[in-house]
């Protein structure tokens, strides 16, 4: 019997600008987008894009790549015009026609170069103290006896490192605890940060 690989991520599409703002698209195999495109690849009637404008295909490695199939416009994937396939991450804005799409995926991938991570800052003298320590013991009162007083305080939970992606381009953000947690994403309309 042969071995089987795990199941690739799906990748998903938020489309952010354009008649089919959003609109949430999901790609498993392969997308095609333009005027004659079938269901979503149309991009809800968007008449500035080509009869075959552009394909998103899923490689044999589970990653996902653009191309532009020789539209007038031309397919630009954070401002730069595609040439040839073009591997996607988590964040990239994809700019065809009217249209914008933001790149999702089902588990967050490894942020590429060049893309807003906000660093935890160091700390200074005024800021105050990680809780690293366990809290001071209070005070005993007369219900407790001097036996509890003998006992540990309960261990503090492990650190964790929180990891926040912002594509300020995209006026969008990925927070998560680690790549097995569940990821939250916010949105950055009317001057404040919402969930998306």
């Amino acid at each position: 019997m042969g071995s089987t690989s795990p199941e690739p991520e799906k990748l998903r599409l938020k489309v952010v600008g354009g008649n089919a703002a959003g609109t949430l698209i999901e790609v498993e195999q392969e997308l095609v987008i333009g005027r004659e495109a079938d269901g979503h690849g149309a991009l809800a009637s968007d008449v500035e894009i080509s009869r075959q404008h552009a394909r998103i295909a899923s490689e044999a490695d589970g990653s996902y790549v653009i191309e532009d199939l020789g539209s007038t416009n031309g397919t630009y994937v954070n401002g730069r015009r595609v040439e040839g396939a073009t591997a996607l991450q988590t964040g990239d804005r994809i700019e065809l026609g009217a249209s914008a799409l933001v790149v999702q995926f089902s588990n967050l991938q490894p942020t590429p170069p060049g893309s807003g991570t906000i660093e935890a800052p160091s700390l200074d003298a005024e800021s105050p103290p990680l809780a690293e320590e366990p809290p001071a013991e209070a005070p005993l009162t007369e219900e407790q006896g001097p036996s509890q007083e003998a006992e540990a305080p309960p261990a503090p939970p492990p650190r964790v490192a929180i990891r926040v992606d912002v594509d300020f381009e995209a006026r969008r953000a990925v927070v998560s605890l680690d790549e097995d947690s569940d990821r939250v994403e916010l949105a950055y309309e009317d001057g404040r940060w919402r969930l998306s």
